[in-house]
């Protein structure tokens, strides 16, 4: 467990350092470049898990967010590259047909049919894609987002309402990395002063597995994608 908690600092200052990093690069930049904007933004998420086996069931959605800093380069009038960088809280609720033998880091739990597997995922999320967007009319702006998405995994855990387990350790269980695309639109509500309200909605899709399906424990192997919709709230500047 110490090994596990020292991991998590070490990941976690990670990600604090490239964002103080971004943010003195980027931010300065914007005084003379003007083909440079930003946006933070806090967008609620619902995402779920699907199978390509019917071994598992998904059992609903979950509730999360995706909070952090985009960056846009505009290389004509109305086209832009975009990035950034953001944490995204996600996961889902699944089942199997069949007793599933989920490993833990100190104990492995055998999970009846039936019974709900909740996973909570945490990753930072670097994305690169294309943005299109209209002349401004009035003072909206609308615009679609395509591209791809990296993703490395922070923190991961499963709760098991049947065995009243919750957060526990699922480092054994899932991949510390994944990728995948996006596609989304909105509009940008101009307020005057060099500052823009975002709001719209995206969908996510990973392109590789979730979990590991360990053999040794007899897991059934199957492609577990993370699907994600999210509604995008922010302010360009």
């Amino acid at each position: 467990m110490a090994k596990h908690e020292k991991m998590k600092r070490v990941i976690n200052l990670s990600f604090i350092r490239t964002v103080v990093v971004i943010s003195a690069i980027i931010l300065p930049a914007q005084i003379y470049a003007q083909d440079l904007k930003f946006a933070v933004h806090a967008d609620p998420v619902i995402s779920w898990m699907a199978s390509d086996e019917s071994e598992y069931t998904s059992k609903g959605v979950k509730a999360g967010v995706d909070a952090g800093l985009d960056v846009l380069y505009f290389f004509a009038d109305n086209y832009a590259f975009s990035s950034g960088i953001s944490l995204i809280s996600a996961g889902g609720r699944q089942s199997t047909v069949h007793d599933h033998t989920l490993v833990f880091t100190n104990f492995t739990q055998v999970v009846p049919a039936g019974a709900e597997m909740k996973y909570n995922l945490q990753y930072m999320n670097i994305p690169a894609g294309i943005r299109l967007q209209t002349n401004q009319v009035g003072y909206l702006t609308y615009f679609t987002d395509l591209g791809f998405d990296i993703r490395v995994l922070i923190k991961s855990t499963i709760d098991l309402p049947a065995f009243f387990i919750e957060q526990e350790n699922a480092g054994n269980e899932v991949y510390g990395m994944n990728a995948g695309w996006h596609a989304g639109a909105g509009l940008e509500y101009e307020l005057g002063i060099d500052l823009s309200l975002i709001a719209g909605l995206s969908y996510a899709r990973d392109f590789f597995d979730i979990t590991r399906d360990l053999e040794d424990a007899g897991q059934t192997g199957d492609r577990a994608g993370l699907r994600m919709v999210r509604i995008t709230l922010g302010i360009k500047f």
